[in-house]
């Protein structure tokens, strides 16, 4: 099942496009500090208002609820021809992580490399 991180993922989107809190909420006809509520995890929209921001960020709904293509940059580069299937798989499987279990997998690398 998706995890849904809506507040993780409207920061995010609203930063990449560029937009401050006050542009977004005068947009969809909300205070800043009401965008900063969905930000935290506070408070969440009604569905009709994440339709609307996911129009003006340009994004599909999906992708705001569950950041299906947070990391499109990165997602295309895992197609480049020059990595192998392992270093696909690695880095699809490294995406998928919760932050908190990216800085673990990171501390394991570095013991692991360092090791060596």
């Amino acid at each position: 099942m998706k995890k849904i991180d809506f507040a993780h993922n409207l920061k995010r989107y609203r930063e990449a496009k560029g937009m401050n809190k006050q542009e977004l909420g005068a947009r969809i006809g909300v205070s800043d500090v009401t965008v900063g509520y969905w930000e935290s995890g506070r408070n969440e929209p009604r569905m009709g208002k994440v339709e609307q921001i996911a129009e003006i960020l340009e994004v599909s709904v999906d992708d705001l609820l569950f950041g299906n293509n947070a990391n499109s940059d990165i997602t295309q580069e895992i197609h480049n021809d020059n990595l192998s299937d392992e270093k696909k798989r690695g880095i699809e499987l490294i995406l998928s992580l919760s932050d908190e279990d990216v800085k673990m997998f990171n501390v394991l690398m570095e013991r692991s490399l360092n090791k060596n």
